[in-house]
């Protein structure tokens, strides 16, 4: 009996075999602290069907193994893959699962997802009210009306860093 999709929602670590079709939302690499050019892992925010998102993690081994199918804006088909608690420092979402990709991860591009939203947007005082604000990420539509000057910050020994305060 083929294995049937399952929502974002649904995911923990109590089972072990999942699928799920998932929009890739975001993508970014994580970098050594004292080497700054080396590449620790790669971390993608996945979506499904009804807007729910959870974090996917491959560490440095595997990177080459799935960054042809790991771009931003694809559609993916995704099996064999392990569901661990979301307890990191620096959490993308607020799901409390996150995937850990593993060598016989499945990942393959998929059929698009109708009416899809990238967004997960939400009112101000929503948000204002979220405990730990710092813990995942949020969207946010604005317009910037004012900006500080930019500042070159050291970060890690790499000087390519800048910050800035803005207004919105």
């Amino acid at each position: 009996m083929p294995l049937e999709y399952s929502p974002i929602s649904q995911l923990n670590s109590s089972k072990k075999e999942w699928k799920i079709r998932v929009l890739v939302l975001r993508i970014w690499n994580y970098f050594s602290k004292y080497k700054p050019d080396v590449v620790l892992g790669m971390e993608v925010i996945l979506v499904d069907e009804k807007g729910d998102r959870i974090q996917a993690s491959v560490k440095q081994r595997l990177i080459k193994k799935y960054k042809d199918e790991l771009k931003e804006g694809e559609y993916l088909d995704v099996m064999n893959f392990e569901v661990l608690g979301n307890n990191g420092e620096y959490r993308g979402t607020t799901h409390p699962y996150k995937i850990n990709f593993i060598y016989t991860t499945y990942a393959k591009t998929s059929e698009m997802i109708p009416n899809l939203s990238r967004f997960n947007l939400s009112p101000f005082p929503d948000i204002l009210s979220l405990p730990n604000v710092d813990d995942a990420f949020i969207d946010i539509l604005g317009e910037i009306v004012g900006m500080g000057q930019i500042t070159d910050r050291n970060y890690a020994g790499n000087l390519n860093c800048w910050t800035f305060n803005y207004e919105i």
